[in-house]
């Protein structure tokens, strides 16, 4: 519900001016959760001790079967199972108790420790990486939480704790669609996060801007596909620009090539033939085509020492679809509207992340599970689209729809004459515009805390016909220039009970 109603909120900002969704700026940060730092999960532990265990089992099931053969004077056809797993192991074990009618004081040992240890102990190891999936590492206390490097302090200094990658597009510093991953890399989470935004809004955005973190060859094609104009860098985009590399002629992108004939040139005027292709396969699975290329005769080169340290010829590995699409978002990047685009998306996204990390001190999630810090996230979004709308007045609107804009404003005003608006300023506080009688059988006071607040906003929704007056437990709060800002720009009365 909360995504519902995120989404309206950014639909009354379209309508009111604030917003078109025509461009979204996109960049991620990492938020730690509320888990203990110590209590992790690593996939290449649980691999290790896994494999280490099932060679040990193996073993003693092996010991097992040589004594019955030996003892019965029998010879058992039936191998045992290579990869075996918990199913497996019970099966064999069952099998086992069945054909042993009175086990000898060893096997009845190895029977017993089988069962009450390394049954449980195979069977955890499994539950481990089922909980894992595709991650590396999960926390005991919030198994949805993966562990990741996070920006302790302005040299970047810090440890890896339990945290969840979130997402964000903004335009005009509001925030258009808020997604949570458990991915530590931004380079994963694009797909998903536009399908989010079309599914929300039932339209795609014309342009999107981000960072070199979602500069892939997967990320291009999706955009592209989309009918979006990416304005989104790759790695190495600024370094290429430099003169040291423009002007270095051993790089491969600096080499000349024929496309017709399917060559490259060295520095030294040598062909580099086409000697083969193959397949280049991303952490998610994203198949690339590679070309390789490798120069006739390198012996005797006076340029060898400045081309390359091989024993051999030199062989280079070029992904010409890549190529393809970094010169097409390099051409973007660097027109008029490319630069512009450039110039804003740090005062646009990062700008937002610094007020709702920085100003707001939302630096840990207080929820555990990703469904509830979903909706922790959705909760700050919109109490932060709802304070910069407040602090941007009527005035400050770039999208001019004048007639539109004036029936909703006429709509919006006719409504709050009957009826109480509710205003989420996240994370404890709420402002609510009470009727202009304001009848004592009309008000319903909640008392508000830390661990409440979903709890009071729950209340809210479920009692609409009502003016809610909220208890903020936190007296620090400078409240009055927030309630005179809302009724001088919704010409209606407001009440805050702290």
């Amino acid at each position: 519900y909360l995504k519902k109603l995120f989404a309206e909120i950014v639909e009354m900002l379209v309508k009111m001016g604030y917003l078109s969704l025509d461009i979204q700026y996109i960049d991620g940060t990492k938020i730690e959760a509320t888990s203990n730092k110590y209590t992790f999960v690593w996939r290449g532990s649980v691999e290790k001790y896994q494999e280490k265990l099932k060679t040990k089992i193996n073993r003693i099931l092996s010991d097992i079967e040589e004594s019955i053969q030996s003892d019965n004077q029998e010879f058992n056809t039936e191998e045992l199972p290579k990869a075996i797993d918990s199913e497996k192991l019970r099966e064999k074990l069952s099998e086992i108790n069945k054909r042993l009618k009175e086990p000898t004081k060893k096997q009845a040992k190895e029977l017993q420790k089988l069962q009450n240890e390394h049954l449980p102990k195979l069977e955890k190891y499994e539950k481990d990486l089922e909980i894992l999936g595709d991650r590396n590492s999960y926390s005991k206390t919030d198994p949805d939480a993966t562990f990741m490097r996070m920006k302790d302090d302005h040299m970047k200094n810090g440890q890896l704790k339990a945290g969840y990658n979130t997402q964000i597009s903004t335009e005009n510093q509001f925030i258009t669609r808020v997604s949570i991953h458990q991915t530590t890399a931004d380079t994963t989470t694009l797909e998903s996060h536009l399908d989010g935004f079309e599914q929300a809004y039932k339209k795609q955005s014309k342009e999107v801007c981000a960072d070199a973190g979602y500069g892939s060859e997967e990320n291009y094609e999706i955009l592209e596909n989309k009918g979006i104009e990416a304005y989104v860098k790759y790695n190495y985009f600024h370094f290429e620009q430099k003169k040291k590399q423009k002007e270095n002629p051993f790089l491969v992108q600096n080499m000349y090539y024929n496309p017709q004939e399917d060559y490259l040139v060295c520095p030294m005027g040598q062909k580099m033939q086409n000697i083969g292709k193959g397949k280049r396969v991303s952490s998610n699975g994203y198949e690339s085509e590679v070309t390789y290329y490798q120069a006739e005769r390198c012996e005797g080169c006076p340029l060898r020492g400045m081309c390359h340290q091989s024993k051999g010829n030199r062989k280079i590995e070029v992904n010409h679809r890549l190529n393809e699409l970094k010169t097409k978002a390099k051409k973007l990047l660097s027109s008029e509207k490319g630069l512009e685009h450039r110039s804003k998306r740090p005062i646009e996204v990062e700008a937002v992340f610094g007020q709702l990390k920085s100003n707001n001190k939302f630096n840990r999630f207080t929820f555990r599970g990703l469904e509830k810090v979903e909706m922790e996230f959705l909760l700050m979004a919109i109490g932060h689209n709802l304070r910069k709308m407040v602090s941007k007045g009527l005035k400050n609107r770039p999208y001019s729809h004048e007639p539109e804009r004036q029936e909703y404003e006429n709509q919006s005003s006719s409504s709050l004459q009957s009826s109480c608006k509710v205003f989420v300023f996240f994370p404890f506080y709420i402002f609510v515009n009470l009727p202009p009688r304001r009848q004592p059988a009309n008000l319903f006071v909640v008392d508000i805390h830390m661990s409440m607040y979903l709890a009071a906003v729950i209340t809210i929704l479920l009692n609409p016909g009502r003016a809610i007056v909220i208890h903020a437990v936190e007296r620090n709060i400078v409240l009055q220039k927030p309630i005179y800002c809302l009724q001088k720009h919704i010409s209606a009365p407001a009440c805050v009970y702290n």
